[in-house]
């Protein structure tokens, strides 16, 4: 009987332990997001958005914790919420609009981000099929942005 106890108390301990290191992974992976990054690239529903516009636009994130703003110059287009999956190939980050006219619908995404480089790829709000690679396609509302870390 001591053993059984003794086996299922080792097993909860490994098992907690895993949850920690996955949780260690994401509180990492949300410090490389951290800061303000600009739109260099964008495409939709298979459409690339020309490079002038997107310097007309001028389009930020800012990143702080888990917390989000999307600006078109010092206009909020949105806020929000991202969870990340760095666990994942692609890896998921799941949105939550909490501002904007998108205000309380999700989003589904994958993004790869290396240094002051970020890519993500997103299903239109409310949709329940993520991407699967950094592309969109022509008659999906799918939104790929490409972003690089500005200086602070």
């Amino acid at each position: 009987m001591k053993r059984s106890a003794l086996l299922v108390w080792a097993l909860l301990a490994a098992l907690g332990m895993q949850a920690w290191a996955a949780d260690d992974k994401v509180a990492e992976e949300d410090k490389k997001f951290e800061g303000t990054w600009v739109v260099t690239g964008m495409e939709v529903g298979g459409n690339k958005v020309p490079a002038e516009e997107i310097g007309n636009i001028n389009m930020t994130f800012t990143f702080k914790g888990k917390n989000y703003e999307q600006k078109a110059g010092d206009t909020l287009v949105e806020a929000g919420k991202q969870d990340l999956d760095p666990s994942k190939k692609p890896k998921q980050m799941d949105i939550t609009v909490t501002d904007g006219q998108t205000k309380g619908k999700k989003q589904l995404a994958i993004y790869e981000i290396e240094g002051d480089k970020l890519k993500v790829c997103a299903a239109d709000h409310d949709d329940t099929v993520r991407p699967t690679k950094f592309e969109t396609k022509e008659g999906t509302k799918h939104m790929l942005f490409e972003l690089k870390k500005k200086k602070e």
